[in-house]
């Protein structure tokens, strides 16, 4: 036996502050005499005659102030430049050196979104790890102002794993297991339908009475007619909606029709989470963490006296990758802001994603110095992240885009393998791989647009998905002293320590889709299926050359020096890295050819008198255009050449 266990605690303190400074100059601006209302016409505080008419005297009233206990640039300022309070200030005729953050209460800013941050306050300085969610809602200041402090983003991770490896009869075992446990350490929306807590069926029916339907159960949420109305219009569990007479409805829009969605909330709680009695434990829970069981297996045992059987079955799992934080300071301006399919709302409430990895196959031995492996594995890819839309959310929301555990995908492949050991100085390695990747999605921004439908469970290749991939390796490489076999001259072994390696690979295009209408380097609508064309093939060759010199022959103290030059894309291919959508080319989009660029075309041919003096002729503009459109991103790197020098000792 061979057991091997051990013990993992990671806990990660992440912290982030932005700044936009041009908005500063704005938001000074729009605050700075943001106190003055008008003027009190029961105050006169002197009079002027009138311009036109000298002979009629006009009264001057004192300027009406009404201060605001959030707002502090106002007064600040003032403060700072020696001014009474019913004065103008003119903030474009300030020298920046008079003006800093702290002039600005927390609120001037983030209402502007000037700024965000999270383990730091919004001046910049660092806060203690020990800042909770709930400080956000409650922490005031010495000033008596709020300080909305937002803690740092500190998940947990914790594992523990047990593997052994043992023989029993000529098998090989081994078998292992290992347990992850992830916790975002935050808290969470409890409802992601509704920011604040939506009354559940047992509640409403003991307040109001009536009967409730029997399949209704007591945690299911209640939703009303109008505001105030004790009649219900729906139900909801999770993410199934129901009639108000309990019979389960295929979509929320078969009952709401697109209109206004009124949820029953409680009547007694302050449902503002902008209002400083706001109650965050009514909206918001700890989030729960996620336990992950992942056992492994592997086996091997021989066939015959030159065959090998082996396999594996294996569980991988990984923490949300990305769009996993959001802050107090989110959750604040979540009715304010549009979450859609370009800006998403991060979701603190992801579960980590899943890999299920089987693999059988068997080596056979060809000679005393080759060998054959064909394999053929099989992955499930599941909890992946997707974009989720939320609809039926009460208004001023209506719906918003947010970020889920929604993808699935599956690879399944096959591999056949030879290699050639050192033999007479050379070793070789080919490889020719088939496989196919399918799933719902390819990456988490893949069905931007698709969402507003429902949770489409249809297979696709995914982006990643390379058919076909040949790969093949030669190295040839003299040794030293007595192994030496290769050229002579004056009685020196030229090539003594040099190699030359040779890695070629070619693999066919990986998928995109088809669009229809060509747009300036792009285009738009669906042709045939999702990813359902193919890039072109690409093929490479690297070589790499290098040669080591023994320097110091001392057996305690040796030293060599390795000399080596190695280049990449040798041949210098042109490969395909992205084609455009319409034309499947690298290099023309279709749009100038187009009955859109042709109209494009002509009405800078029609106004290029106005134009032409500044350069945007229609020639001007193809040119242009044509230029841009052979990007370089659009082709894998071309020939590099690094020369490289390595000392042993």
């Amino acid at each position: 036996h061979s057991i091997e266990l051990g013990l993992i605690h990671e806990q990660n303190y992440n912290r982030s502050w932005a700044v936009a400074p041009f908005g500063l100059w704005e938001v000074a601006r729009l605050q700075a005499n943001r106190q003055i209302i008008g003027v009190d016409t029961t105050k006169v505080v002197g009079s002027f005659p009138g311009v036109v008419f000298p002979q009629i005297i006009f009264e001057e009233f004192e300027k009406l102030v009404v201060e605001d206990l959030d707002l502090k640039f106002y007064r600040a300022i003032r403060e700072k430049l020696g001014i009474p309070i019913t004065e103008y200030v003119n903030v474009d005729g300030i020298s920046p050196d008079d003006l800093s953050l702290d002039l600005f209460s927390p609120l001037e800013l983030t209402d502007q979104r000037i700024i965000s941050y999270y383990g730091y306050d919004y001046l910049g300085n660092r806060l203690s790890n020990d800042v909770e969610f709930d400080d956000f809602f409650t922490d005031v200041g010495p000033d008596g102002r709020r300080t909305f402090i937002v803690g740092p983003n500190k998940p947990v991770y914790q594992a523990a794993y047990i593997q052994d490896k043992f023989s029993f009869r000529d098998i090989i075992f081994r078998v292992g297991l290992r347990v992850d446990r992830y916790d975002a350490n935050t808290k969470v929306l409890k409802d992601p339908y509704s920011l604040y807590e939506v009354m559940d069926a047992q509640t409403f029916y003991s307040q109001n009475g009536g009967d409730r339907p029997n399949n209704v159960a007591d945690e299911f949420k209640v939703y009303i007619e109008e505001p105030g109305s004790s009649t219900v219009k729906a139900f909801r569990s999770g993410d199934q909606w129901y009639y108000a007479n309990g019979t389960p409805a295929n979509d929320g829009n078969v009952i709401f029709g697109g209109g206004l969605v009124y949820p029953k909330l409680y009547d007694d709680r302050v449902n503002n989470i902008k209002s400083n009695d706001f109650d965050p434990s009514n909206s918001f829970e700890d989030y729960d963490p996620q336990i992950n069981w992942m056992p492994r297996l592997a086996v091997s045992f021989p066939i015959s006296d030159i065959a090998n059987f082996f396999a594996h079955y294996d569980v991988l799992v990984q923490r949300p990758p990305s769009n996993s934080i959001a802050t107090p300071l989110t959750w604040y301006y979540f009715e304010d802001d549009t979450y859609n399919s370009s800006n998403p709302l991060n979701n603190s409430n992801l579960k980590p994603e899943r890999t299920i990895d089987y693999e059988v196959g068997f080596q056979q031995k060809l000679s005393n110095s080759s060998a054959l492996k064909i394999n053929a594995y099989y992955k499930e890819l599941r909890d992946m992240l997707q974009q989720q839309t939320y609809l039926y959310v009460p208004a001023p929301i209506n719906s918003y885009v947010t970020i889920g555990n929604l993808d699935f995908g599956t690879v399944k492949g096959f591999s056949l393998q030879y290699d050639l050991r050192r033999s007479v100085n050379t070793t070789i390695q080919a490889n020719y791989t088939l496989q196919f990747a399918d799933g719902t999605g390819s990456n988490v921004n893949s069905q931007r647009g698709l969402t507003t439908r429902g949770n489409l469970r249809t297979l696709f290749p995914l982006d990643r998905d390379e058919r076909h991939a040949f790969k093949f390796t030669f190295d040839y490489r003299y040794g030293s002293g007595r192994a030496y076999n290769g050229p002579v001259l004056f009685n020196k072994n030229i090539l003594s320590n040099f190699g030359l390696n040779f890695q070629s690979f070619i693999v066919s295009g990986r998928p995109y889709t088809r669009e229809i209408r060509p747009l300036p380097f792009g285009g738009s609508g669906f042709f045939g299926s999702i990813n359902g064309a193919r890039q072109p093939w690409t093929f490479s060759i690297d070589a790499r050359m290098d040669k080591s010199f023994l320097v110091a022959t001392s057996r305690e103290k040796p030293l060599s020096i390795n000399l080596s030059l190695r280049v990449l894309n040798l041949l210098n291919t042109k490969n395909v890295r992205n084609v455009y959508s319409v034309t499947g080319s690298p290099y023309d989009s279709g749009f100038l050819l187009s009955s859109d660029g042709e109209s494009t075309l002509l009405n800078i041919n029609s106004t290029g008198e106005q134009v032409v003096g500044e350069g945007r002729d229609a020639q001007a503009y193809q040119d242009a255009y044509n230029w841009l459109a052979v990007s370089p991103n659009n082709f894998y790197l071309p020939r590099r050449i690094f020369l490289g020098i390595r000392f042993d000792f």
